[in-house]
């Protein structure tokens, strides 16, 4: 049964009528307090009731005025509520705030009398305020309806006022709107063959909010005129195949291709303009990306349309990274220009309203790490979000309330019509322009078909869909506005929409037919199989102390905290004293400095991650006077990148996927997300799954981005233990990422390079570091200065032994193998512990070797400190059974047993279980 479209408005504050009553009690203590134009506005008010005092009825009526201003007031807060911002299906609204003379004690007579400065200082070509009244209900009720009331930036809503009422007409000559026409029959011509010739074919049609494409294309020509030159759009599948013919410039061979199960690069007749990639397993057509550049603008102008996945709103914080990374600049001091980019993201109706990575996104807006300069936001608003109507999807009126909890303008329009439309980006853009802020463009049209073409929605949304099937597509009622303006005739009208299919006719034909791709081998390229090669990662001991200098230099004036200041001073025992190790945080350090000299830009992100979760960073110091900060890492000698460190907000999803999207638009740099507690990063867990670990085998999109994922059981519970290791071994395959859990402060520094040197390769690829927390001052895994100024990462880290006598292997990796190695009181020749310090890709050799050059091996054991069912033990089991000897039947395994929870809760209890793990590894 369908749903009722009675809708209960809801009750808003007036801060217009509040401003103006503030303003009046200023005015009533001191005029020259307000504006001029208030002074004028309240010195007339006084002097008409003093008129009407004392009988004099020739000035204004001072009722009448301030019962006027009272209906301007509602008009722009309300008009929304009455506007004409449906194609279909409008929505019956019940309790209003009225609008309406006779609620306000006017009438026509009454605002005739009235001058029209009153209603706004932009109407004064209409003779009264009637006539102003009239025009301002047209700016507020029309096509176009603004929500702006709620900004709390007294400038932004002025701004917004006038701009909406000064410059008020949507003018265009006869030549834009035939070509804007011959776009819309283009758009349509699109989708009408395609559900002709492909019967039953999922390409989630745009018909309904075709006037998205015009909207992109009136954006790309207004940056143009500012010299924009790159725009970054994120959308879901709905309409993307339409945007990436139209938009992108995606050739129509190419997208029938696609549906004909060929390949469509073979069809790309301009890759030096139009770049496309593949991933070897592939996608569906309606998640892939592209890139063009183009000069239609008459500036060079590069569009990129980001690769996204069916979790519909994930990729707004991957663009908005991508946004940033293209605004960086790779100087030593990190510029941003918000002139250089712009992100245009395309939401859906249900999706805006209903997924918590929106809020997360829109948070991000204004944030100095994470801010882009304003983005422009666009619901495709479809009425329905499946076969959900939004009675049953939102507890808002409108989809794109929530925007508003954040001062964003909100800018609701007709997708029928057009022309209003391009307005609507016009008025967005050039507050973007001005305020550097977000807005949303709410477009509000229809879904011709079901929510994929084969669904049938009248089973489900009968009263919606009759509206729909009894409405003409856009190109038939905007080329029959034209006719009947005049601008072209039926005739001109039929031969432009016939062309328009004839165009995909002609295109279709060019497709060989016998020539489909059918290997379904889907092989893993050679050079991902091939794998990183192992290299020096040294840095000779001059440049590491001249590092250090640059580290300990401050400036004369800045006054770190004295307690810090001692902490960071036992920094220099590495370089002048024999005993002296580089403890964790050191070490990175000293990593970080050296990647910004071989020319590698660092951005590192997370909650807390300038002084580290555990206090140990301190990347950013603070002058305890001033409160001024200063970033060492910012002033090292011969540094050819910058140095980017930021705090961020508490989230991990929507900070996660900006990182992914920074570090896949600037493959050079090593971009670095730290979680708090790894335990804290489930909440990105589809960012890992649907970015990170599959985007080079589904799209071709290379990453190095790094995480670090705070780990080790001890004893602090459940979520301040765990990672959720397993869960990235789990996906693990085709060399798609690195993920190690370290014991060595040297090899922290040594596997840093090493992913530094790999960025921007044809191998880079994400790395997962399951980071330490009591490790981090642990003196067993800090090293000495030597071990940093030769050697390269390792796999697993072997302690000498005698051949001979090795009847025991444990092997393990991280803390745990830390506390064995403290609890094992003496030397014990028939037992090796090894620390596996890449668990992927699996050092298959170097074990194989190892446990080959064992003759008297009796036992191989795995121990870890996570239970049975998570860690590690599952992805390494199947791999070490293959390589042990005859004579061992089967992989002791060593540690807590099979838990549905991953840690226990009591100190106490954890202290007895880790034992037990401890004495079992060390019993021979």
């Amino acid at each position: 049964m369908s749903k009722s479209k009675t809708e209960q408005s809801p009750v808003r504050f007036n801060q217009n009528l509040a401003y103006l009553l503030e303003q009046h009690d200023m005015f009533l203590n001191d005029p020259n307090s307000v504006s001029d134009e208030m002074k004028t506005l309240f010195g007339e008010l006084s002097s008409t009731q003093s008129d009407a005092n004392n009988g004099n009825q020739g000035g204004l009526n001072g009722l009448h005025v301030k019962n006027l201003i009272r209906l301007v007031d509602h008009i722009r807060t309300y008009g929304h509520l009455y506007a004409d911002i449906y194609p279909v299906h409008e929505p019956n609204r019940e309790d209003l705030p009225s609008i309406s003379y006779e609620s306000h004690d006017l009438d026509e007579t009454i605002l005739k009398s009235l001058p029209s400065s009153l209603v706004s200082d932009h109407f004064k070509d209409k003779e009264n305020a009637y006539e102003a009244i009239e025009h301002l209900k047209d700016l507020y009720q029309g096509p176009i309806a603004y929500e702006y009331t709620h900004i709390n930036n007294d400038m932004e809503r002025q701004w917004l006022k006038e701009t909406i009422e000064q410059h008020d007409k949507v003018e265009m000559n006869n030549d834009e709107r035939i070509s804007l026409f011959n776009h819309l029959a283009k758009v349509q011509g699109f989708e009408k063959y395609i559900h002709k010739n492909f019967v039953g074919a999922k390409r989630f049609s745009i018909e309904g909010v075709d006037s998205l494409v015009p909207l992109l294309k009136k954006l790309q020509q207004l940056m143009a005129v500012d010299q924009i030159s790159n725009l970054q759009i994120g959308m879901a599948h709905r309409g993307r195949l339409n945007v990436l013919t139209h938009v992108l410039n995606k050739s129509y061979e190419m997208m029938l291709a696609e549906f004909m199960h060929e390949n469509p690069i073979d069809y790309n007749e301009n890759p030096e303009k139009l770049s496309v990639t593949q991933g070897w397993t592939g996608d569906v057509k309606y998640h892939l990306g592209a890139t063009t550049k183009t000069n239609e603008f008459d500036i060079d102008q590069t569009i990129e349309l980001a690769n996204n996945p069916s979790h519909l709103e994930i990729t707004a914080p991957v663009v908005l990274g991508k946004t940033r990374a293209t605004q960086t600049s790779d100087e030593t001091n990190g510029q941003v220009d918000y002139n250089k980019s712009i992100a245009a993201i395309i939401h859906g109706d249900a999706a805006f309203s209903g997924q918590g990575i929106v809020a997360e996104t829109l948070n991000l807006s204004q944030l100095p790490g994470y801010c882009v300069g304003g983005t422009i936001h666009i619901i495709t608003n479809n009425l329905i979000g499946f076969t959900t109507e939004p009675d049953d999807g939102r507890s808002g009126l409108y989809s794109s309330d929530i925007a508003k909890g954040y001062d964003v303008p909100i800018i609701h329009v007709n997708a029928d019509k057009v022309e209003h439309v391009l307005r609507a980006v016009e008025v967005a853009y050039l507050y973007r322009q001005k305020f550097n802020k977000d807005v949303v463009i709410d477009l509000i049209g229809y879904r011709r078909y079901g929510h994929n073409e084969m669904d049938e929605p009248m089973a489900t949304n009968p009263l919606l869909y009759k509206d729909v099937k009894s409405h003409d597509p856009i190109d038939e009622l905007y080329g029959s506005i034209l006719v009947e303006d005049g601008v072209i005739s039926e005739e001109d009208k039929s031969t432009t929409i016939e062309s328009a299919f004839n165009a995909m006719k002609s295109a279709h034909q060019k497709i060989n037919k016998s020539d489909q791709n059918k290997d379904a081998s889907l092989r893993t390229p050679e050079h991902i199989n091939s794998g990183y090669k192992q290299i020096d990662t040294g840095v000779d001991l001059e440049t590491l102390k001249q590092i250090q200098n640059d580290l300990m230099n401050y400036p004369d004036d800045f006054k770190v905290f004295s307690k810090l200041k001692k902490i960071l001073q036992r920094r220099n025992d590495p370089f002048e004293k024999e005993t002296g190790k580089v403890d964790w945080a050191h070490a990175e350090a000293l990593a970080f400095a050296s990647i910004l000299q071989d020319g590698y830009p660092v951005r590192l992100t997370g909650q807390d991650s300038e002084r580290g979760t555990f206090a140990h960073r301190h990347a950013v110091l603070h002058d305890e006077e001033s409160g001024r900060e200063f970033t060492p890492l910012q002033h090292i000698t011969n540094a050819k990148a910058p140095f980017i460190i930021h705090n961020s907000p508490l989230s991990e999803a929507a900070v996660v996927a900006f990182e992914y999207g920074y570090n896949v638009q600037k493959k050079n740099a090593l971009t670095i997300w730290e979680a708090q507690f790894g335990d804290f990063g489930n909440m990105a867990q589809m960012i890992y799954d649907n970015f990170i670990s599959a985007s080079n085998a589904k799209w071709g999109e290379q990453s190095g981005f790094a995480m670090f994922l705070p780990h080790g059981y001890e004893g602090q519970g459940p979520e301040h233990s765990s990672s959720r290791i397993e869960r990235f071994l789990q996906s693990a395959a085709e060399n798609n990422w690195t993920v190690a859990n370290l014991t060595s402060t040297a090899n922290y520094f040594h596997l840093l390079r090493r992913q530094a040197h790999h960025l921007d390769t044809d191998v880079m690829r994400p790395l997962v570091l399951a980071s330490p927390k009591s490790l981090l001052r642990n003196q067993t895994v800090a090293d000495t200065i030597d071990q940093f100024t030769t050697g390269h990462f390792k796999t697993v880290i072997i302690p000498s032994y005698k051949k001979t006598k090795v009847k025991k292997l444990v092997i393990g990796s991280g803390k745990v193998i830390i506390d064995i190695k403290e609890a094992q009181k003496e030397e014990n020749d028939e037992l090796l512990i090894v620390s596996l310090e890449q668990i992927y890709p699996f050092p298959t050799e170097k074990l194989e070797s190892l446990i080959k050059d064992l003759p008297k091996l009796e036992e191989v054991a795995f121990v870890q400190e996570e239970p049975r069912n998570m860690g590690f033990y599952s992805f390494v089991r199947p791999l070490l059974s293959e390589m042990l000897p005859s004579k061992i039947k089967e992989l002791t395994y060593i540690g807590r047993p099979r838990r549905a929870s991953t840690s226990e809760g009591d100190p106490e209890m954890h202290k007895h279980n880790q034992q037990d793990i401890i004495n079992l590894a060390l019993k021979l």
